[in-house]
């Protein structure tokens, strides 16, 4: 029987990269049976996605890769571990090769209580009227300003389904998170804080608030796919690990 945690972990994974496509103007969805394929339409491998999550069917992940190739951005794939060795040789033949670090996707109960917030931080949800800075912070945390106003449009903070948050340290805005619901699941997305503010409790603070964002839609479980710096971090909140992705890229 499949663990409802991975289940949501996929569903999550799957639909706030569509949503993000969505809002961008080079955007595209492949569905290939049972393979998602996403173009976001920019240069970042990490962006443009191969996504396999179940058992494809015969042709189904060659098609996605080829339609993948067909718009000459570079991408990658998101492979269900269980279902990775099999595809090896038809990934290497697209140039893809998995990466070391194996992806925990983790889930936590959206009732879950928070701790304390740590002395100096505090979390925004933001709107419209502090998009830019919600997104320059991301790009002082290193992500290149180009990349950064191509891939994260204004529009995203009207989104009914999109949660943003600003985190401060002493006052000032130091990091971000956003949360991303589909139906009774909410994804957890865009944690970071700019180098000079790390290790302070910021970037867990602003993984709380997205709990407490799934909480108020009525949402049951939190889902992410953890970084191997962040997986500590996550471990200690309660997160726990559902299912494992490969990552491969060219």
């Amino acid at each position: 029987m499949i663990d409802p945690g991975r289940s949501a972990s996929d569903l999550s994974l799957a639909w706030s990269y569509r949503k993000l496509a969505g809002y961008l103007p080079l955007g595209e969805v492949l569905e290939a049976g049972a393979v998602t394929a996403i173009v976001c339409g920019v240069p970042v491998g990490s962006f443009n996605m191969c996504i396999v999550t179940e058992s494809p069917g015969a042709g189904d992940v060659e098609a996605a890769l080829d339609w993948l190739a067909e718009r000459e951005l570079p991408y990658m794939a998101w492979v269900e571990e269980t279902l990775a060795q099999p595809l090896r040789e038809l990934l290497g033949s697209h140039g893809l090769v998995a990466e070391e670090w194996v992806n925990p996707g983790m889930v936590l109960p959206a009732s879950t209580e928070p701790p304390p917030t740590p002395a100096g931080v505090a979390v925004l949800r933001v709107g419209r009227a502090e998009f830019e800075r919600w997104r320059g912070l991301l790009v002082e945390g290193g992500l290149p300003t180009a990349f950064a106003e191509a891939l994260f449009p204004p529009a995203l903070a009207d989104d009914p389904e999109v949660a943003l948050f600003i985190g401060t340290l002493d006052g000032r805005p130091v990091g971000t998170s956003a949360a991303v619901r589909t139906g009774d699941v909410a994804g957890v997305y865009a944690v970071g804080t700019i180098p000079a503010a790390r290790r302070r409790g910021v970037g867990e603070a602003l993984t709380w608030a997205t709990v407490a964002a799934a909480r108020d839609w009525g949402c049951r479980t939190v889902t992410l796919q953890s970084s191997e710096m962040a997986l500590p971090i996550y471990t200690r909140m309660g997160f726990r690990t559902v299912v494992s992705y490969l990552n491969f890229t060219g």
